[in-house]
């Protein structure tokens, strides 16, 4: 009996790895508009990320392009009427399908409301396009976890609930009450880290036009991020997120990608600049990523060219 229960195991353990194997890395997407895009916040993410071991040498791809919305809306004469705000949905099958993520990240909802009032339709747009998203990346047995809009207007607080961030707000409350999504919400952190940074620097100063966070409001965004996703995602430890020299690295890295991948699945925004072509880009960044790990095991280690 014990010889016959030794074998299963042994068995057992060699399919486990089996499936490890045919498993490999995970690939995690991160969707969104300009303030993706500008990559602060994902790169703060990634970095936290891969201090967790199954996410250590993972594929990890920013797919931010500015001015986008998830709802399909577009304000008459956006960009003095040069274009239209691009839609994630004309290509989000074509990233599905190229890149096969096995997680993906997403935050909207600042351009969804086209920085209108309040408007049920516009809110459903929104609806309609969260929900469509959420079943386009279940159906490739990917796991979705949404976060929401970062704050409008955020440096003044008394005046925002009466304005355009009335509208995050309901895009939020909406997500919370979606049973069975896993939703991010950053907004509450976002108040309390604005509002104790003003305490201590009363000239601080989260986002100059209302819409796009400074530094510290990405560093903000990424730690309610990172706060909230290692219980959703089970991940054992403490994360740790990058700064300095390290997290340098992991920003030119995830840019590289960033256009490689933009180029390679195509997009409708103008004025993007061209990526690499994808394999010479991916060669960097397997470059970068050694630095990288190289750098955060041992801080005083000199990275060549660094």
């Amino acid at each position: 009996m014990q010889n016959t229960m030794k074998t299963f195991s042994v068995i057992l353990v060699a399919l486990l790895g089996q499936l490890v194997s045919l498993a490999g890395e995970p690939r995690v997407a991160i969707f969104g508009d300009s303030i993706t895009y500008s990559g602060r916040w994902p790169a703060l993410v990634e970095s936290a990320l891969r201090t967790a071991p199954a996410f250590t040498e993972a594929e990890i791809v920013n797919f931010g392009l500015a001015s986008e919305t998830v709802s399909g809306l577009s304000e008459p004469g956006h960009a003095d009427g040069k274009f239209p705000r691009p839609d994630l949905h004309e290509r989000l099958g074509r990233i599905l399908e190229t890149f096969k993520p096995t997680h993906v990240l997403a935050c909207y909802g600042m351009n969804d409301g086209i920085y209108m009032p309040l408007d049920e339709t516009r809110q459903k747009a929104f609806q309609d396009g969260m929900t469509r998203l959420k079943a386009e990346v279940e159906k490739r047995d990917a796991k979705l976890v949404v976060i929401t809009a970062p704050l409008y207007d955020g440096d003044h607080p008394a005046t925002a609930p009466q304005g355009y961030d009335a509208v995050l707000d309901a895009q939020a409350a909406w997500l919370a009450t979606q049973e069975g999504w896993q939703v991010i919400d950053i907004r509450t952190d976002l108040r309390a880290a604005i509002a104790a940074e003003k305490q201590t620097d009363p000239d601080f100063v989260y986002a100059r036009d209302k819409v796009h966070p400074g530094e510290r409001g990405h560093d903000f965004m990424a730690a309610s991020v990172v706060r909230q996703i290692w219980p959703l995602w089970h991940l054992p430890g403490k994360p740790a997120l990058a700064d300095g020299k390290a997290l340098s690295i992991l920003e030119t890295r995830a840019g590289i990608l960033k256009h490689a991948w933009l180029c390679k699945t195509g997009h409708t925004r103008p004025g993007v600049p061209d990526g690499l072509p994808l394999e010479a880009a991916q060669e960097r960044a397997a470059e970068l990523l050694r630095e990288y790990h190289a750098l955060r095991s041992n801080p005083e280690s000199k990275i060549p060219g660094h």
